[in-house]
Order: structure tokens, then C-alpha cells, then sequence
């Protein structure tokens, strides 16, 4: 079976809205021209080194960096260079984003089916023995790129509730224990990380990754959605409000 996964990008340029593919009739900055960026666009580093697509891509989509007109940027071969964002700019920017779309693999009010489920530490995790407690749960796998750029995000939210007993963090990883492992090592994920998880993820229709979803106290679905550039603070505003 082939796993799609969505990737939103919001690209910023200091003064120049961008999308990610197409054509635009060209302009000079300073009239706002919605230039349209491809596989083809110049983007560089700092130094002036030209950056591979899926480099500057996978760099911006991060939240961390930014593009900007390079210094020979002209209208008719309009260049970028890639720049660190300031916290505050990513405020900005997160704040204008869409909220996430609802995933198609759940319904809002749904009682999710029992489960049973066992961690890379041997701990159980039974649906019932959970009832009372909010459930936070991930569905991933280890090439999926957005699945990887949102978990220090995730991180940070696992962080955030260390002090609760009542949140628990379930992350339910396609790929077998041994490649879990291994990636964890190098790329720590403080969810409770369910391997070999295909299965599960079959069993609920989940064809799309990542998905994330809230389950209040009663086991029923509060929140669920794909990937978001502001994931954590959708799911930390559904703990929230999980009754």
C-alpha cells in the first residue's frame, strides 16, 4: 500500500508572497508580486551557496528559517537566500496559518474501538485501563518527512504535561521495533513509541501521515488532523479543553 502524507509549507519572503508551484508575471519586491516557487528556483545560504530544493524546503518548513530577495535579486531572475526567523516572526507567521483540517480517517464524537498496546519499554497500554485519562495519539513512520519535522514540537508538548499523570502520549510508528530504535537514538521521541504499528493503523483507516488525535476521558475523538506547522498548539488547546 502507498503512504501519502500532506506537506504544508508557509513560505515567507519580507516582502513577497510566495507559493509553492506555477508561474507569476514578474515584479520587483517592492510591489508585492506573488512570485511562485519551484524545484527550479535559486535559493541560497548565507554565503551565497546555492541550496538543493529539498534542502531549502525541508529548512523553511521547519519554522526556523525564512526566505528573502537575495542581494541581486532582479525581477526577471528573482533569487532568495534562506535566513533564521526570530521567535516572533514565527508567531506571526503560525498565527496566520488556516487551523488544521479535520482527517478524514475520524469522525468528532467518535468512541475510538478498544486497543491494546505495548511500547519499546515493554509497558501495556489497554484502552480501558485508560479510561479517565486524556490520550494523545500519533500515527507516523520514519520517512515521513513531515512526520519528523513536527517531533521536537511534540517533544516540547510531552514536556509540557511531565507533571500529569492524566495525559498520556501514544505514538504508533509503522516500521518494526529494530528501525525504531535505531531512529530514536539519533532523533529522541519522548512519546511512548508503539512499533509495528501498520496493523493499527490499517485497523482504523489511517492511510494518511502524520495523524494526530485527542481522545477525551470518555475514549471519544475531541480533535483529529494531518500534519500543521502548529500541530502542538492545536493539540495542547484540545487537551485543554478534553473534558
Amino acid at each position: 500500500m502507498k503512504y501519502l502524507y500532506p506537506l504544508a509549507l508557509s513560505l515567507l519572503i519580507s516582502t513577497t508572497a510566495l507559493a509553492q508551484t506555477g508561474t507569476a508575471p514578474a515584479a520587483a519586491p517592492s510591489q508585492q508580486p506573488k512570485i511562485r516557487l519551484t524545484e527550479q528556483s535559486v535559493v541560497t545560504d548565507a554565503g551565497g551557496t546555492r541550496l538543493p530544493y529539498m534542502v531549502w524546503r525541508q529548512m523553511v518548513a521547519t519554522g526556523e528559517y525564512k526566505l528573502t530577495p537575495a542581494p541581486d535579486y532582479s525581477p526577471s531572475a528573482p533569487t532568495f537566500r534562506v535566513v533564521s526567523q526570530t521567535a516572533e516572526e514565527r508567531a506571526r507567521q503560525l498565527a496566520r496559518l488556516p487551523a488544521p483540517a479535520p482527517s478524514p480517517f475520524f469522525t468528532t464524537g467518535q468512541e475510538l474501538p478498544a486497543f491494546k498496546l505495548r511500547d519499546l519499554q515493554g509497558r501495556k497500554y489497554d484502552s480501558k485501563e485508560l479510561a479517565g485519562k486524556i490520550v494523545v495519539l500519533n500515527f507516523w513512520f520514519i520517512n515521513c518527512g513531515p512526520c519528523r519535522l513536527e517531533i521536537p514540537e511534540l517533544n516540547k508538548l510531552v514536556q509540557h504535561y511531565a507533571q500529569r499523570d492524566d495525559v498520556v502520549f501514544l505514538a504508533v510508528a509503522l516500521d518494526e521495533r529494530a528501525a525504531v530504535q535505531a531512529f530514536v537514538e539519533k532523533r529522541p521521541y519522548d512519546y511512548a513509541l508503539v512499533t509495528d504499528g501498520r496493523y493499527i493503523a490499517e485497523r482504523y483507516g489511517v492511510k494518511s501521515f502524520p495523524t494526530n488525535l485527542v481522545l477525551d476521558r470518555q475514549g471519544k475523538v475531541v480533535f483529529h488532523a494531518q500534519y500543521h506547522p502548529n500541530m502542538a498548539a492545536y493539540l495542547q488547546q484540545a487537551i485543554e479543553e478534553a473534558k
